[in-house]
């Protein structure tokens, strides 16, 4: 009898040990990422300058159809270095959006990015149409900004106030809009071979700004 209950008891403690096991190592796999970015971020749009959305103010038409440059000074995601990584975004905010990536993009930079910008999410999409690698321009000369890749292409001049400087609004809300500097858009163009998905945008809206946002901003 004694043996029988010796018995049981082991088997029970080896159970709960091959739980506990299992438990921890589920825990481990679900754990969310530790990440964190320091970058610049440009963007043109279609609603009217200034942009509206950054003030809380309603979009222009109803609608905001955006392309942005994004270059990250600084950041890692776990064990990934994502120093340099350079992309494009675009889309329509709230609805459908694309990343494209600079050619130099590692994979596991493009991974790590895409799960970021998953929890970010600054275009508000709900839907990712590409996410993929292409040719990549970017030129920030005598306060005019041009970024560009084969489907896409912004030219944007910098705002600028008294003694010929950048004008500088602060206090916004959120973390997206840190040393926030409105730009006026010349150029705002999507073209592709879905038609649904092109715009073209003249005399609009842009801004650019800085990020500094880890996995703690956004839980």
């Amino acid at each position: 009898m004694k043996t029988s209950r010796l018995f049981f008891a082991i088997v029970s403690a080896i159970s709960c040990l091959t739980l506990f096991f299992i438990v921890s190592a589920f825990q481990l796999n679900t754990a969310k990422p530790k990440w964190t970015i320091k970058a610049s971020y440009y963007e043109s749009c279609s609603c009217n300058a200034p942009c509206p959305c950054p003030f809380g103010l309603p979009m222009t038409n109803s609608y905001c159809k955006l392309n942005a440059y994004i270059v990250i000074h600084k950041g890692s995601f776990n064990n990934t270095d994502l120093k340099g990584t350079k992309l494009i975004m675009s889309g329509s905010a709230g609805k459908w959006g694309a990343y494209y990536f600079a050619e130099e993009t590692t994979n596991e930079q493009k991974r790590s990015m895409e799960q970021i910008l998953a929890i970010v999410n600054p275009g508000g999409f709900d839907t990712i149409l590409a996410s993929k690698h292409t040719k990549i321009d970017f030129e920030d000369k005598n306060d005019r900004i041009h970024f560009s890749a084969p489907n896409i292409k912004v030219d944007m001049s910098i705002v600028k106030g008294n003694n010929d400087r950048p004008v500088m609004i602060h206090n916004l809300k959120g973390k997206l809009f840190q040393g926030y500097i409105p730009c006026f858009s010349d150029i705002n163009i999507r073209s592709c071979q879905d038609k649904e998905y092109d715009f073209s945008f003249e005399k609009k809206a842009g801004f650019t700004s800085i990020w500094n946002l880890n996995h703690n901003d956004f839980k």
